[in-house]
C-alpha cells in the first residue's frame, strides 16, 4: 500500500494574503431564492441516502433550490487573508471554502460558475474548449448525458494562505461539500452520484497561474 502523507496543517504564525483567481466570464444567470418545501426529517434523510445513477434533466428552478439550501453563503465577513470568509452549511476550515462548484446543464454547450455569495451563475468563457476532454471522461465513468454535471474546483492558495501542511484540509472542504449536497438531493427527492475522478488534467487549465486543481465531480438530476 502507498499512503502519501499530507502533513500536519496548522495555522500560521503570520498569514499570507493570497489575491483570488480572477475569472473570465460571460453571462450570468441570476437565480430566485429557494422556495419554501416539505422535506423529511434528518434522520429519514440519513437512513434514505444512496447514489443514483438514472437521471433526468433538472429544471432551472430545482437547480436554484438545490445550491440555494447546499451551497450558497449565510454570512461574510472581511479577513486579513485578501478575501472574505463564509458561513455555509457545509463546514470548511477556517472558513474559508476554497472549492468553486462549476457546472455544466443538458443539451448546453456552456459552463458555469456557481457565486454562492451573490446565488447567481457565471458562464466561463474559456471553459468549453479547456473542459471538453472532461465531459467525455465523465461520460466515459458514468454514461449520464441527462444529468447536470458538477466540477469541484479547488482555489488551493486560499487554504495555504492561513494554513502550513494545508493540503488535507482542502480535500476535507470538497469532501464535506460532497456529503452536504448529497444530502441535500435526498431531501429534495433528486438523485445525485459522486464519481471517482478529480477533474484533472482539464480542470488546472481554467487559471494560467496554476492556481485550481480539481478535487472531484458529482452528477445531479431528476429521476427519470
Amino acid at each position: 500500500m502507498t499512503w502519501i502523507d499530507l502533513g500536519n496543517p496548522t495555522p500560521k504564525c503570520l498569514s499570507t494574503p493570497y489575491q483570488p483567481v480572477d475569472w473570465a466570464t460571460g453571462a450570468i444567470q441570476r437565480l430566485p431564492a429557494g422556495s419554501a418545501m416539505s422535506t423529511p426529517p434528518l434522520l429519514q434523510v440519513l437512513e434514505e441516502r444512496r447514489s443514483v445513477r438514472d437521471f433526468a434533466p433538472l429544471e432551472d428552478m430545482g437547480l436554484a433550490n438545490f445550491l440555494w439550501y447546499a451551497c450558497r453563503s449565510h454570512d461574510t465577513w472581511a479577513s486579513e487573508l485578501g478575501y472574505e470568509l463564509e458561513y455555509r452549511a457545509s463546514p470548511s476550515a477556517g472558513a474559508i471554502h476554497p472549492i468553486h462548484l462549476i457546472m455544466k446543464r443538458p443539451e448546453d454547450p456552456r459552463w458555469w460558475l456557481y457565486e454562492p455569495r451573490g446565488h447567481f451563475l457565471a458562464e466561463l468563457t474559456a471553459a468549453p474548449l479547456r473542459l471538453n476532454g472532461l465531459w467525455e471522461q465523465s461520460q466515459q465513468v458514468v454514461s449520464a448525458p441527462q444529468a447536470t454535471l458538477i466540477l469541484f474546483l479547488a482555489e488551493p492558495g486560499k487554504t495555504l494562505a492561513k494554513y502550513q501542511n494545508g493540503c488535507s484540509l482542502i480535500w476535507r472542504d470538497a469532501g464535506a461539500q460532497l456529503a452536504t449536497m448529497a444530502l441535500a438531493a435526498r431531501a429534495m427527492k433528486l438523485n445525485f452520484c459522486p464519481l471517482g475522478v478529480t477533474g484533472e488534467p482539464w480542470a488546472g487549465s481554467l487559471a494560467e497561474q496554476g492556481q485550481l486543481v480539481g478535487v472531484g465531480l458529482a452528477l445531479l438530476g431528476r429521476a427519470p
